[in-house]
Order: structure tokens, then sequence, then C-alpha cells
């Protein structure tokens, strides 16, 4: 196959254009079929062999089974929702809290200003 793609590149240089095309075209339309074929091989590996079906499927047996007479099942305490810490309740997020966490940044930035030098006193 590389052989023939470095044939045809070659003879592209060289060849008549309208010959040129039919090769590109018949190589083109090759490495679609090769293509094809692979794919089909693939899928057929993949795929696991077909096996000729039963006739019918089998079940299988069922025991019944007896409970004791003498023992019975020991009654189940009734089961109570766990408490939880912290009670789930759904809230949005609204324009006032945007507004409370941006006044609380302001105030922590304007607390942390540089202090500004005061003039040296006369004497």
């Amino acid at each position: 196959m590389r052989r023939l793609i470095d044939i045809v590149k070659k003879l592209s240089f060289e060849a008549p254009l309208e010959q040129t095309l039919d090769d590109l075209k018949t190589l083109s339309t090759a490495t679609h079929d090769l293509t094809d074929r692979i794919e089909m091989r693939v899928r057929k590996s993949l795929q696991p062999a077909d096996k000729p079906k039963s006739k019918k499927p089998k079940k299988a047996k069922q025991l019944k089974v007896r409970p004791f007479p003498w023992v019975t099942p020991p009654p189940s305490p009734p089961q109570k929702a766990l408490p939880t810490a912290n009670p789930v309740a759904a809230s949005a997020i609204s324009a006032g809290d945007y507004e409370r966490i941006r006044q609380d940044f302001t105030s922590k930035q304007n607390a942390l200003a540089p202090i500004k030098p005061s003039p040296p006193l006369a004497n």
C-alpha cells in the first residue's frame, strides 16, 4: 500500500491531470473499502460468537422453605428519625447579603489602612 501511495505521488507531478485525478479516485476508493473491511473485522472480534439458542430457558428449582414452628422472629423496634444538629433550611443569597459582605470588607480594609505620619511637635 505504501509503495502504491509513493508511485501515485511521483506520477502526480509527471502524469496528465486527468490520469492523476483517476489515480487519486481509485486510491481513495481502495482505502475506503479497506477501512470498511477492517471495521467489520474489529466488530466481529469484539462481539461474542453466536451460540445456538436453546428451545426453552431452564428454570432453577425453587425450594419451599418451611418456617420452624417453635421459632418466631423477634419483633423489630420502630425506627425513629435521627435528630440532626443543623436543620436544613433553603435560603437564597439576596442583594442585601452582598451589600453586608461588601460593607464588612471595606470596613476591614479601612482598618488596615496605613497610618499617616503626624507633623513634628514644635518646641
